[in-house]
This record gives structure tokens, C-alpha cells and sequence, in this order.
């Protein structure tokens, strides 16, 4: 595979990486979760969440 193709394939992996945890986040917050359970569980820092959690920012890569 060329160093292009190779880019691009792990460009789409990291992306649909974020979507993962973006969904993750959506349903832990629409099932109750706290935020600061929301941060335990993915590692992720405060203004990323809420930002997830607004719609204003789906994929953090």
C-alpha cells in the first residue's frame, strides 16, 4: 500500500474513532450520566464533553 493510501486509511480509522466516542458520550449523558462520570469513564477533558454534548463539535480528532 502506498504511503498515501496508508494516510488515508488511518485518517478514516481516527475518525470514525471520534464518532465512536462521541456516541458514547451522547448516551451516557442522555442516560443520566454525571459529567464528571462522563470524564472518568472516557478520558476526555471537560470542554470536549460539553462541547459533544451541545452538538457543536461531533468528531475530535
Amino acid at each position: 500500500m502506498c504511503n498515501l493510501s496508508q494516510g488515508i486509511k488511518e485518517d478514516g480509522i481516527e475518525i470514525g474513532k471520534a464518532i465512536g466516542e462521541a456516541g458514547i458520550i451522547i448516551n451516557m449523558h442522555n442516560n443520566g450520566f454525571t459529567a464528571q462520570q462522563i470524564l472518568a469513564a472516557t478520558n476526555k477533558d471537560l470542554k470536549e464533553v460539553e462541547k459533544i454534548i451541545e452538538g457543536k463539535e461531533l468528531v475530535t480528532v
